[in-house]
């Protein structure tokens, strides 16, 4: 019985978890609707942002959406589920995949009920808060997760295609296209680009918008990406990325909270772009100018996540489920660093406090505001490039990285100096 439970244990709780909140999933239907809808205007041939004013998706996301469109919406909602449920899991199961590739053994099985606690308990929020929108961001990180996973078996070039589905998906990953470059892996470029190329532009291929000057991807590229980065801010009609928002955790989302930039256009402009190229400069360095010369793509993952987060003009919350690789992987690290470990358990106890303790149903809803408002999810997804820092620029906190046993930390050394001097109390 304890074998099976500990074989099957985590799959039987996951299971009772996912049938018991489905309830609440199927309480807010406006993500998938809004989805479906992004899909029936390709079918009807209309242009997006008339047809579907709150579609801002990339067009290839409302082509894949298209299955979704002739259900009905309760099974809309339950196929939703299990694709979200899937690509969480695929999330940590891949993290892990990853990260385990920075170490010369493996982790044991007790090894990795460690890992998975901690980094569950690490990234939880950002899950159910997929869960509850019913956003699709656990979607693309899937794919961006299992593209590196393949980058790490030498399975460049499907590697590269998944990291541009992803791309075309979502936009963000884009950002690993040149990462791919520079680190030479041109195979994996060359996938990504005809991925995300042949994605980007199959809704123009299949469906022509009615009245329409250009087809929907260039319409997306104007009215949308372009318009975010002010290349034509006068394009759309719905900026939603502008002016305060409490739950835009972007570096612009942080800068707009302080700084108006309606009143002062100028200078908000400047220090959003300071900050971005602060971040681009800092999150380069750390890739190229290392003293690890071997692949790192774990760490080199989560830097590229964290960057994509914190650089996009729009971060919702669920949008940090892309924190599940980072978690993982410095958990996994943490937990075998033999020279810098209480580093990374400071750094991952102050994002913790940042991203989570501070922004919860526990600490009420006043609480929770005040740190939106404050950008502590932003700190929090910053501070987590401190520990990543000390990993590359200290190369024996790999080098010397030994399997964790709970019995040699210090806590258990402490509790077993108390027990062995604790008085006996027990009768005879």
């Amino acid at each position: 019985m304890r074998r099976w439970f500990e074989r099957y244990g985590w799959w039987l709780g996951l299971i009772l978890f996912f049938v018991a909140y489905y309830r609440r999933f199927i309480s807010q239907d406006d993500g998938i609707i809004l989805y479906a809808q992004g899909a029936q205007c390709l079918l009807d041939n209309q242009i997006l942002p008339k047809c579907a004013l709150a579609f801002t998706y990339p067009p290839a996301f409302a082509f894949i959406m298209i299955p979704f469109a002739p259900l009905p919406l309760w099974l809309r909602l339950l196929l939703w589920y299990v694709v979200t449920i899937i690509a969480i899991l695929g999330i940590y199961k891949f993290s892990a995949q990853i990260a385990a590739k920075l170490f010369a053994s493996s982790f044991s099985a007790k090894e990795m009920v460690w890992v998975r606690v901690i980094s569950i308990a690490l990234s939880v929020k950002f899950v159910l808060a997929v869960m509850e929108n019913e956003a699709y961001d656990a979607l693309p990180v899937l794919f961006i997760v299992l593209g590196l996973a393949l980058l790490t078996k030498g399975r460049d070039t499907f590697g590269g295609a998944s990291l541009g589905f992803a791309a075309a998906i979502k936009a963000t990953p884009l950002i690993f296209l040149p990462y791919l470059l520079v680190k030479k892996r041109f195979g994996a470029a060359a996938g990504f680009l005809i991925v995300l190329v042949a994605m980007s532009y199959a809704p123009d291929l299949l469906f022509t918008p009615a009245g329409a000057v250009e087809g929907y991807f260039h319409t997306w590229l104007r009215q949308v990406a372009g318009a975010s980065f002010s290349i034509d801010p006068g394009a759309t009609t719905f900026a939603f990325w502008t002016g305060p928002n409490a739950l835009n955790h972007s570096l612009r989302g942080a800068v707009s909270l302080q700084l108006d930039e309606i009143a002062h256009p100028i200078l908000h402009k400047s220090v959003v772009y300071g900050l971005d190229l602060a971040l681009i400069a800092f999150s380069a360095a750390l890739i190229i100018f290392r003293k690890q010369q071997r692949d790192l793509i774990a760490i080199d993952g989560s830097i590229l996540l964290i960057a994509a987060l914190l650089l996009s003009p729009m971060t919702s919350r669920s949008h940090y489920v892309a924190l599940v690789l980072p978690y993982v992987t410095l958990t996994m690290v943490v937990l075998r660093d033999q020279v810098r470990q209480r580093a990374g358990v400071a750094v991952l106890a102050i994002s913790f406090f940042f991203l989570t303790m501070t922004s919860n149903d526990v600490v009420g809803k006043t609480v929770s505001d005040w740190a939106y408002f404050h950008s502590f999810l932003v700190i929090g997804a910053l501070t987590l490039m401190i520990y990543i820092a000390i990993i590359i620029w200290q190369p024996a906190v790999l080098g010397t990285a030994k399997p964790f046993d709970w019995r040699t930390t210090q806590l258990a050394k402490r509790l077993g100096k108390l027990s062995v001097g604790a008085p006996n109390k027990g009768g005879a």
